[in-house]
Order: structure tokens, then C-alpha cells, then sequence
């Protein structure tokens, strides 16, 4: 088998970035000094290094993020109270594996839909599978499932969904349908999966926004207890950037 058949070889299987690697190998000719062993590690770090990249465009394209931020972008100044080291406690994603739920609170145009992007950017760039939804639009796309009978599936899939970032909170009043969804997706997600809620109440509001008050006690009951609450401030961000 020559150069050329081989390196046809390598794209037939899907090698691409082996195939790249080998490609540029073949164009440098004598020049290259590498060690037969030096070029197939090489070779191997491109093919992991292409397949990563790979995974993880597919994951931001399913997550459907409302905006492409990421934790370098964000703003620390005191008057933000964003505190920087339970971001960085973020950043290293083993609240997932403990289905820990972030709370991210602030006025209109505090950057609080911005934070929850960032950190489904960057718990996709880790490889974990995560879903953003838009409140507003989310319920009323449950009762469309429950009427063309996929709500059960739509509930499982929710459920094994490692990251599930829920925006505009509290934006509309829910019903009794919205209520016990939300119940449910919570209930299904509790210690399992993690669960990032944004809304422009203050977590102390939320009792009274959801309604029913024994419902409201079982939701406010699975997101209430964790550390990660983010209550924004500092007036509107969207001077310098786009947030919400």
C-alpha cells in the first residue's frame, strides 16, 4: 500500500485527523524528522484532538445556548455581586455529578441569562450534554406534548439530560399543568442531574410566583438548599455587551 492509498484509507474510516496529520507528514517529505513512534503519537493526539472538537460543536449546537458567552468574558467589578470563586467552583463541574442546582437572580439586563450561557458553554466544552430552555417558551411547548401524547417522553429526556438551564423564570404566571411539569422535572432531576434557573425574582419571591402553595413548597423544597445563588447587581451590562 502506498502514501496515497493510505492516507485514502485513514478518510474512508473517518480518521480525519489522522488523516490531516498524515497528509502534512507526506507534504514535508524528507524535512520531517520525526521518529516513526514520535508521528503515529502525533498522528493519535490529532485524531483525539479532532473527535473532541467534534463533540463538543455538537453539543453546543444541541444545547441551543441563547448566547455564546464564557467565564473569561465575565465582569467581577464589587458592584456585580458575581463572586468569582463560586464561579471558579463552576467551572470545575463536579456539581453536576452531585445534580446541584444554580439559582441566578438580578434585574433586567444584569448579565444573569449571560452567566447561565457561560456555564452551558462551558459544561458542553467538558463534554456534558446540556439544554437550555426559555421559560416563556418552555411550558407552553409541555402542553403541545401533552397533547400530541410526547409529554412522557419529552419528561424523560429532561430527565437525562445532565444540565438542564431553565431562563425567564417567573417572566409569566404558571398553572396547575406548569406547576406539576415543573414538579416533576425537578423531582426527576434531584441529586441526579444539575439544574440552572435564572430568573428577575428574587429567589425569596418565587413561593408566591409559582401559586399553589403546596406545590410551591415541593418545588422551592428540591432548589432552594444549595450554595450556588447568584443574586446580580450593578445596574443593566447591556452598555458593553449584549446580555439578555
Amino acid at each position: 500500500m502506498n502514501d496515497q492509498q493510505t492516507l485514502e484509507k485513514l478518510r474512508a474510516l473517518r480518521l480525519t485527523g489522522m488523516a490531516d496529520g498524515f497528509e502534512a507528514y507526506l507534504r514535508l517529505g524528507a524535512a520531517d524528522k520525526r521518529t516513526p513512534s514520535q508521528l503515529l503519537a502525533e498522528l493519535a493526539d490529532a485524531e483525539c484532538d479532532t473527535r473532541e472538537n467534534r463533540r463538543n460543536e455538537r453539543l453546543l449546537n444541541k444545547a441551543r445556548l441563547r448566547f455564546q458567552a464564557t467565564f473569561e468574558e465575565l465582569s467581577f467589578t464589587p458592584e456585580r455581586n458575581l463572586d468569582r470563586a463560586m464561579v471558579g467552583k463552576l467551572a470545575q463541574t463536579e456539581w453536576i455529578r452531585g445534580g446541584a442546582t444554580v439559582l441566578i437572580t438580578g434585574a433586567t439586563g444584569a448579565g444573569k441569562s449571560f452567566l447561565a450561557c457561560a456555564i452551558g458553554r462551558h459544561t458542553c466544552l467538558s463534554g456534558i450534554p446540556t439544554h437550555y430552555e426559555q421559560a416563556t417558551k418552555f411550558f407552553p411547548r409541555l402542553k403541545q406534548c401533552r397533547g400530541d401524547g410526547t409529554f412522557r417522553h419529552e419528561i424523560d429526556r429532561l430527565a437525562k439530560t445532565p444540565v438542564l438551564i431553565l431562563d425567564d423564570f417567573g417572566l409569566l404566571p404558571l398553572d396547575s399543568e406548569d406547576r406539576i411539569a415543573l414538579l416533576e422535572i425537578l423531582e426527576d432531576r434531584y441529586a441526579r442531574s444539575a439544574t440552572v434557573i435564572v430568573s428577575q425574582l428574587p429567589v425569596g419571591n418565587w413561593h408566591a410566583a409559582i401559586g399553589e402553595p403546596t406545590v410551591a413548597d415541593a418545588i422551592m423544597d428540591r432548589l432552594a438548599h444549595t450554595p450556588f445563588i447568584f443574586e446580580l447587581k450593578g445596574g443593566s451590562q447591556r452598555k458593553t455587551r449584549k446580555y439578555e
